[in-house]
């Protein structure tokens, strides 16, 4: 029958299984082959690896002209080359035979087709640049279906399909199904599926809605065709609902509904958030609306490209990748100091095990994790997510719950800037005043506020799903907190009043970050000195990073360097 893979519930959150068994969810990816370390990760006990192969050698990104970093499959009209896909998996199998491996398949089109479709494309290209395939085509959708069977197959003919557990769909501008055209993906196709979908052209809201929905449809549809082809076999998922990150409607990211209902999409993705430009000290948090995915059985996977000490700019990785004057600012480097690097590291995998999430490290260009210390930390972090793994209980333990209605960016002609400002922007304010918090779309409200003692909704357009649930919290007696257009901006002190009021429990108020699970919880100080981390009850406490003494008590007290990560295991 071959390799299975599926993702099921265990320890009360969405995991990765493979051929039965739970697996932990830290995976290895770069972008320039030539510079992998793939040998370093096998060392540390990394077995779940992924890599990028592209349907054609077009750049992936619109806006930087980025150069291709292989040639595309499907370049060549009619004469298919798998020659980098099938190296690419052999790299990683010599560096670990027992690999397990989810290629990112990205699935935007060669230019031969796009010069022989023009009807087919966007009306514009990005500032001047060549027009795109428009998302709204059916003929794009089965052209893409068309070269991804022949990949698949291709697969499934080869001596090492049972080393490939899943496959990642992608396309669009940087592979995230962001619009080429940077407007929504407007086109010739667009307006015409608008119609058959029975939309009216005066209903420039609703136009605005569907161009995220086509995009989510579309991927619900090629996830289907990995499905049937490999006979429901393996897990499939995309980069997905960046409804935080990208909050506004051009984005084409506003469809997540259509996604989480879908039977045939396993797994999401994003990036970790890039708010405040990843300063250390800070909350990064998840682009999306995680706690949907995991109530509608969807694993996440965050893409954890965090910069080291030893991060380069491409173009001093590999000579003439990028065009001259691009991806030469200092958000491509990261800190000076090993030591901050490592406790950057340790904060991500915090965030992740105390939310129940996975990971792949995304080592774009090569060598960012290329020193014995950090791997040291990163083969400590897999261990520890190992034995967090088989941990009976994984669910949140939030008191509180941040509700968005990913339809009200469509209402918003030109709010990016209010979008920003209420729902992007107010993670910041949430992730450091010391209590946890859950994260949905407004579509589950009714599901799950029963959970809850408070919730905080994030509005920056009302409607009618939202006006809904306030209606409800009010005959419900569930406290909420309105951050809208009148009252935009939270802070800490605010939500730590609110949250009194409620009765919820704050583990530290001196504006640092914490993670906390039953098991685990985590402090990445945003400032030097005495921290204290209240516990709801008396615990045993055991020092995982770093190591030391177990003690009982219902308050940890640390004394932290600025920017340090402290974990702790708790033990009822």
């Amino acid at each position: 029958m071959g390799v299975t893979s599926k993702i099921a519930p265990y320890g009360g959150v969405p995991t990765l299984f493979v051929n039965g068994e739970p697996q932990v969810g830290m995976a290895y990816i770069t972008y320039f082959q030539e510079n992998n370390r793939y040998e370093d990760f096998a060392k540390a006990g990394y077995n779940l690896f992924t890599f990028a192969t592209f349907f054609a050698g077009q750049t992936i990104n619109e806006t930087s002209q980025i150069k291709p970093f292989s040639p595309g499959i499907f370049d060549v009209k009619g004469q298919e080359d798998y020659t980098d896909f099938d190296r690419s998996v052999e790299q990683i199998l010599a560096a670990c035979p027992n690999a397990m491996i989810f290629p990112r398949v990205n699935m935007s089109l060669p230019a031969w087709w796009e010069d022989e479709n023009p009807d087919e494309l966007n009306d514009t290209g990005y500032g001047g640049n060549r027009r795109r395939a428009c998302f709204s085509s059916k003929l794009w959708r089965r052209q893409s279906e068309e070269f991804l069977l022949k990949l698949i197959d291709h697969v499934e003919a080869s001596s090492w399909c049972d080393h490939i557990v899943g496959y990642q769909i992608a396309s669009g501008n940087t592979e995230e199904w962001f619009s080429f055209d940077q407007k929504g993906s407007i086109g010739k196709a667009s307006r015409e599926r608008f119609l058959e979908w029975g939309g009216d052209v005066s209903d420039e809201v609703g136009y605005r809605q569907f161009l995220s929905d086509i995009v989510a449809d579309g991927i619900a549809y090629l996830a289907g065709v990995v499905k049937a082809r490999t006979h429901r076999r393996l897990a499939v998922g995309s980069f997905y609902g960046y409804t935080f990150e990208t909050p506004f409607w051009q984005s084409n990211h506003m469809g997540l509904r259509r996604l989480l209902n879908c039977g045939d999409v396993d797994f999401l993705c994003s990036p970790a958030s890039y708010m405040r430009v990843r300063a250390p000290g800070r909350d990064w948090p998840c682009m999306t609306v995680l706690d949907s995915l995991k109530l509608h059985g969807k694993a996440y996977f965050v893409e954890l490209d965090t910069r080291t000490h030893l991060s380069k700019f491409p173009k001093d990785s590999r000579e003439g990748s990028t065009v001259p004057g691009t991806y030469e600012q200092p958000i491509w480097l990261g800190p000076e100091s090993p030591e901050v690097c490592r406790w950057i590291l340790r904060a991500n995998i915090s965030r992740q095990l105390t939310h129940g999430y996975n990971s792949w490290w995304f080592d774009m260009w090569g060598g960012w994790y290329a020193s014995p210390e950090l791997m040291v930390e990163l083969r400590d972090l897999r261990e520890i997510g190992a034995s967090v793994l088989h941990g009976t209980d994984r669910r949140s333990i939030a008191e509180v719950a941040v509700f968005i209605d990913e339809t009200c960016y469509s209402h918003l002609p030109d709010g990016r800037a209010l979008g920003y400002r209420i729902a992007a922007a107010n993670r910041d304010q949430l992730g450091v005043c010391g209590v946890p918090y859950d994260i949905y779309e407004i579509s589950d409200f009714e599901a799950v506020q029963s959970n809850y003692l408070a919730c905080v909704m994030l509005i920056p357009a009302m409607t009618a799903d939202m006006e809904r649930a306030l209606a409800r919290c009010k005959q419900a007696d569930l406290p909420v907190l309105v951050v809208s257009q009148e009252n935009p901006d939270l802070t800490t002190n605010a939500l730590r009043e609110f949250y009194a009021d409620c009765g919820v429990w704050n583990w530290c108020d001196t504006d640092d970050v914490i993670y906390a699970s039953n098991d685990l919880v985590a402090i990445h100080a945003a400032t030097a000195g005495k921290k204290l981390i209240r516990l709801p009850q008396l615990q045993e406490i055991v020092p995982l990073l770093p190591g030391g003494e177990s003690f009982t008590d219902d308050v940890i007290e640390v004394e932290l360097e600025q920017y340090e990560t402290r974990l702790f295991a708790l033990k009822s």
